[in-house]
């Protein structure tokens, strides 16, 4: 005799949609090896999918497991039954049920198998909240500092420095000159860009107006820019 009733059951798998996920990986928890494989029920022991559910269930088991039947070896990332991908995954069985979504499919088959559902009394959801994609944490460019650069003119946002005798624009933004030395310090890709460093070995000399290798548009900074 089961200590829980249907409704106990069906007001758990209405609360929160991770009760529907849970239902069908115990659900197929319950299946034997061979059944799982197989999609099908053939040991009439009252638990797992019965045999009009067998392969539907197996099919929402995968998805919500992500563990294949054919090797009983995760496969896959799991996901909810109220994931987008379930409702196009599951089109077909959703079609034909006469149902709106794969969460409603869910739905429909633990609570044809409530019976074997009373663990779900004493299961509680794992709330955490949506998982932030790690950022790449920028590192500071490295720098050089270029000595004998005469600067000629400020305008705008850019410098005029005259460097082996080329008038050279380089952007405020990316520089400082240190006003006893007359010394410049500035990130070695720029230095690089504007020749008065030498690229590295493996690189070709890259001339000025191209992007440089960190992205930065030399056309927005045009004299008078």
């Amino acid at each position: 005799m089961t200590s829980h009733n249907k409704s106990q059951i069906q007001e758990l798998l209405n609360s929160n949609t991770a009760y529907v996920d849970e239902a069908i990986r115990l659900l197929g928890a319950n299946q034997t090896a061979d059944e799982l494989r197989s999609k099908s029920t053939h040991h009439h022991n009252d638990i797992g999918f019965s045999a009009a559910y067998a392969t539907t269930g197996t099919r929402l088991f995968e998805f919500v497991t992500g563990i294949s039947t054919k090797t009983g070896k995760p496969t896959w990332q799991p996901k909810s039954l109220s994931h987008p991908a379930a409702n196009r995954v599951f089109s077909r069985y959703i079609r034909n049920h006469g149902l709106d979504n794969a969460l409603e499919l869910g739905k429909k088959i633990a609570g044809i198998h409530w019976k074997q559902l009373g663990a779900l009394l004493s299961w509680t959801p794992v709330t955490t909240g949506a998982a932030k994609p790690k950022s790449k944490q920028k590192q500071p460019p490295q720098t050089v500092v270029v000595s004998g650069a005469e600067v000629q003119t400020m305008k705008g946002k850019a410098v005029r420095v005259l460097w082996d005798s080329k008038r050279v624009w380089l952007p405020k933004s990316q520089i400082n000159v240190n006003s006893e030395t007359g010394d410049i310090t500035m990130p070695k890709w720029l230095a690089r860009n504007k020749g008065m460093i030498a690229p590295p070995k493996a690189d070709a000399p890259t001339v000025g107006g191209e992007e440089s290798d960190d992205g930065f548009d030399w056309d927005s900074w045009s004299r008078g820019s």
